[in-house]
């Protein structure tokens, strides 16, 4: 990483910083834009137009973005750097950035600006310490494709509509666990994180799609979860509030219950053979 801009990085910065680059970097080549607050995602976008990538993830959740990292998964030019002026932002992360775009940028002395083009998540292990120990994992970055996932419900997916599924999926394993993640189209509408019950991480999914989109018309909303559904109740909310496909991992004891349900309501149900709790 090269620091182009900006006061030194604090401990929580780099923290942030890492959980960027872990899902942007995952993103489709050049495309995407990533904001994180306190390490969680609280807004992304793979819409091709680099601008409206930004706009459609800060809909997502705009308070929560104030004095939030944006990490976008190409060159920012200077169109882009006059929109980040509109917000309070602590650290912003480009793969490269104009000069242009740069000279705008550092007219805010201390915006942290980053430079991740030469960033790759090849050999790279988490280490945490704790208790005069010290646990070493490799990260979870392994990027999916449609051999990684099974249709289980009567009503099938499009071509369209499974890309849109992993990429739900993709998101949500970047999310604090319990994570739940809505979105539509190209961008997400609703996350829900770092709960004790994956049925309250639901709610509030669904309460922030409420607060901050105007969704006129629920088809193609997808909810992806990080984990299965231990009881009906968690998919039962999101049917209830419109959701109308739904990708999880398998491996419930009422993983069959969960199906039937599904099949119940006309809604599309993928499994994943792999959980991916964040903690």
């Amino acid at each position: 990483m090269k620091q182009l801009n900006g006061k030194q990085l604090s401990y929580n910065n780099y923290n942030d910083i890492f959980s960027a680059l872990l899902l942007s970097k995952s993103l489709p080549k050049n495309i995407g834009t990533v904001i994180i607050k306190h390490a969680n995602p609280c807004g992304v976008s793979i819409n091709k137009d680099k601008i409206q990538s930004y706009r459609l993830a800060l809909a997502c959740d705009p308070i929560s973005a104030y004095g939030g990292i944006v990490s976008c998964n190409f060159k920012i030019n200077k169109k882009l750097a006059n929109e980040f002026n509109n917000i309070f932002l602590e650290v912003i992360i480009g793969n490269g950035i104009d000069n242009d775009a740069l000279k705008i940028l550092k007219k805010r002395k201390n915006l942290r600006v980053i430079d991740a083009k030469n960033i790759k998540l090849e050999n790279i292990q988490n280490i945490n310490s704790s208790f005069n120990s010290i646990l070493i994992q490799s990260p979870d970055n392994n990027f999916f494709s449609s051999k990684n996932f099974r249709i289980v419900s009567k009503k099938k997916p499009s071509f369209t509509m499974l890309k849109n599924m992993i990429f739900a999926f993709n998101v949500c394993r970047s999310i604090k666990s319990n994570g739940i993640v809505l979105i539509k189209n190209d961008s997400t509408i609703g996350i829900g994180s770092g709960q004790p019950s994956r049925l309250d991480s639901c709610k509030i999914a669904i309460n922030k799609m409420h607060q901050y989109q105007n969704i006129k018309n629920t088809d193609q909303i997808i909810a992806a979860s990080d984990a299965f559904f231990p009881f009906v109740d968690g998919i039962e909310t999101l049917v209830q509030a419109g959701i109308t496909a739904v990708i999880q991992p398998s491996g419930s004891i009422r993983d069959k219950e969960i199906i039937k349900f599904a099949n119940q309501t006309g809604t599309i149900l993928v499994f994943s053979n792999t959980r991916h709790f964040k903690h």
